[in-house]
């Protein structure tokens, strides 16, 4: 997918087209919405014992559009106008979630008809590297540095959930957090990822397999991949034969070890700091939006 910072631009000019009205606060929470599970599942590597494939498949069900509706749903009841913001929140996370599908990521894509079709959509137009990427970033550059100067940083419609917003909230986010618990197996058929796949140690050989986006290393003799499962493959064949992050398509020869039929090769570090730097942009805003709720709140 485009980084954060790649979201920002393009779905807030869509967003004041349809909603001219819309708020920008909840224009670039719907910029994050879809991607909430992944930066969950970033930071919840290593803290806990729930296995990498797992946490991958409760990701991939989560970040589904049906599931990242109910977290707009959740979202907008702190907001004093729900509807508006809801309205507001679900277009920036179909927005999202097309903008994600342009891009090529071997092995991944958007799920958009979740529970009924785990079929991932990805139209692979361009690559991380390729000019449109950056285009984003500049278009969202651009697009920041007008909205820091012209909006206005309220949090007016803030409030918490009370009376019946407040058990309607709590089922939600419940929703939010189990859902993907029960729609785990239906990710897991699909071999979304190719995760039943990697699952299924015994079984692999000959299978076809993708990876997107993991760590590379040349070493005397040979060339290994560091997988999202933790697991290193050995690589043969057409090889890279140089970078640190590579996406690869190929076949099992043995159970550790991988026959590469096309690779590509991606700008270490870029990607990072976009999506760093964006939800950065983000946070600031809101916390903004937020310290204007508390300043009217103690007046």
């Amino acid at each position: 997918m485009p980084a954060t910072l790649g979201h920002i631009g393009i779905q807030y000019l869509v967003t004041k087209a349809f909603l001219p009205a819309a708020d920008v606060k909840w224009i670039l929470a719907g910029c994050v919405v879809p991607d909430v599970p992944w930066i969950i599942q970033r930071a919840a590597t290593g803290l806990t014992d729930v296995p990498l494939i797992d946490l991958r498949l409760f990701a991939i069900a989560q970040g589904s559009l049906v599931i990242s509706l109910v977290l707009c749903a959740f979202l907008a009841t702190f907001s004093k106008r729900f509807w508006s913001v809801f309205l507001i929140l679900a277009l920036g996370s179909v927005l999202h979630l097309g903008l994600d599908a342009l891009q090529t990521k071997w092995a991944n894509g958007v799920v958009l008809l979740a529970p009924l079709r785990w079929d991932l959509l990805n139209f692979g137009m361009f690559w991380p590297e390729d000019w449109p990427t950056y285009a984003l970033y500049g278009l969202s550059v651009a697009a920041g540095i007008r909205i820091w100067a012209n909006d206005p940083r309220s949090g007016t419609d803030l409030q918490f959930p009370s009376g019946w917003r407040a058990p309607i909230a709590a089922l939600l986010l419940a929703a939010y957090a189990s859902l993907p618990v029960l729609m785990k197996d239906g990710v897991r058929a699909a071999d979304l990822h190719y995760a039943a796949t990697l699952e299924d140690t015994g079984n692999r050989i000959g299978k076809p397999i993708e990876f997107d986006r993991s760590r590379f290393g040349i070493f005397p003799g040979g060339a290994n991949l560091k997988a999202w499962t933790g697991e290193e493959f050995q690589l043969i064949g057409h090889l890279p034969i140089q970078g640190e992050t590579v996406s690869i398509r190929g076949r099992f020869e043995t159970s550790a070890a991988i026959r590469v039929s096309e690779f590509h090769t991606h700008a270490s570090g870029v990607r990072d700091a976009a999506s760093y730097s964006g939800l950065l942009v983000i946070i600031l805003w809101w916390v903004f939006c937020i310290v204007d709720r508390f300043r009217a709140w103690f007046r």
